[in-house]
């Protein structure tokens, strides 16, 4: 019988995987966002849209606030409001999030989830962001 050789490049391959592991969190962000918004819209919670605005993912490879913050200022102004955005939340390596800025989100969110309900749904569709993540990072 033949013997068989493997070369194993730990470097590469923890590199890759911390890769995908920050792109797979990163796109569960966004992903995150986009059903946060769909939700509030079908919740019927637009009132400004600076809320809806408001509303924005974050990863370890990127975030969405500025364009948030862009869009809600300006459903706050074309309202004629002024309102504000709550801080940033700060991150750990290896997390991501959804934020809903909007300082009065979190009485939103506890009369009828927007947030919560996103993250279930996530939960459910993560395999195939996993696969897609893996892809886009060449594994």
């Amino acid at each position: 019988m033949a013997e068989a050789e493997i070369n194993w490049y730990e470097e590469d391959v923890v590199l890759a995987v911390e890769r995908a592991s920050d792109e797979f969190l990163t796109q569960l962000a966004f992903q995150g966002e986009a059903l946060a918004k769909v939700n509030i819209q079908a919740n019927g919670q637009i009132d400004t849209g600076f809320m809806l605005n408001s509303t924005y993912g974050m990863g370890p490879n990127g975030s969405h606030r500025g364009e948030a913050q862009g869009a809600a200022y300006a459903a706050a102004a074309f309202a004629g409001e002024a309102k504000g955005m709550a801080p940033a939340p700060t991150l750990e390596d290896g997390q991501a999030g959804l934020h809903a800025a909007a300082e009065y989100a979190i009485y939103q969110e506890m009369r009828q989830s927007f947030l919560y309900k996103a993250v279930e749904a996530l939960q459910e569709q993560a395999g195939g962001e996993i696969q897609a993540a893996g892809r886009k990072v060449g594994l």
